[in-house]
């Protein structure tokens, strides 16, 4: 009897126990360049494809990039290395980011495990501004060409501040600013061709979306406010800005 309860007990345990998940990610180093892009290495094993996923944010949760790496494994039990140099589409907006790494599922797309590294961004960098709508400061917007500046990084290095600073406009308010009343009226989807100047005028010509942007006289008024504010800082008074989608600057943002 004691000999079945011994038995019993043992089994009880076993049963109780699971396996011990063997760690398969190893985010190694992280580190900022001379030239702001951010150097990632790092070991994955059983990644689907060997491919490993990367996010990188702000302190504020903005995403600033997310795309993938791809390791060196022969086979897909195999530990492989990893390395990404990367060139952040925009500047950071705090003075330290967040890089992920991650395995995800290739049956779900759930993430199997995750590994992450806060680091300083200490790269040199100067104040814009962007316009957005506000609800608070501008109730029922009575008037529609109302836009209020919040602050905005971008490098010090910036070869086009105003294409740069359009990008941030484009990403909308943070969640705080959104709690305070901003809101972005601009479609979120515009891919920005180039900011160009010919004589007094500035033409800020977007990808094609721009001309579906319609949806009332108050929202086009908006959007113009918000993209013609954003971009007049950069520019002396007296120069008008053109808005264009693929050159199109005639059928542009129509009630």
């Amino acid at each position: 009897m004691k000999k079945i309860l011994v038995i019993l007990t043992v089994l009880v345990v076993f049963a109780g126990c699971k396996p011990t998940k063997l760690q398969e990610l190893f985010l190694d180093n992280v580190s900022v360049l001379s030239n702001g892009i951010i150097h990632i290495e790092g070991r994955a094993k059983g990644a689907f494809e060997n491919t490993v996923g990367i996010k990188i944010m702000d302190s504020e949760g903005i995403l600033i990039f997310q795309g993938p790496s791809v390791t060196d494994a022969k086979e897909p039990n195999k530990l492989g290395k990893f390395s990404s140099d990367i060139e952040l589409p925009f500047f950071p907006q705090t003075d330290t980011v967040k890089v992920e790494c991650f395995i995800e599922s290739a049956k779900d797309g759930s993430i199997l495990e995750s590994k992450e590294k806060n680091i300083d961004y200490n790269m040199p960098y100067k104040i814009v501004k962007v316009y957005f709508s506000n609800e608070k400061e501008n109730p029922e917007m009575l008037d529609c060409s109302k836009v209020y500046p919040v602050e905005r990084r971008i490098s010090l290095a910036s070869k086009n501040a105003a294409i740069d600073t359009l990008k941030l406009l484009i990403l909308g308010p943070t969640q705080k600013e959104k709690d305070n009343g901003y809101i972005l009226t601009t479609p979120q989807n515009l891919t920005i061709n180039f900011v160009r100047v010919e004589g007094n005028k500035v033409q800020v010509d977007f990808s094609s979306e721009l001309l579906s942007a319609g949806g009332g006289s108050c929202r086009v008024i908006a959007i113009r406010a918000e993209i013609t504010e954003t971009v007049r800082q950069f520019y002396p008074t007296g120069y008008e800005v053109i808005i264009s989608a693929n050159g199109n600057w005639e059928e542009v943002l129509q009630p």
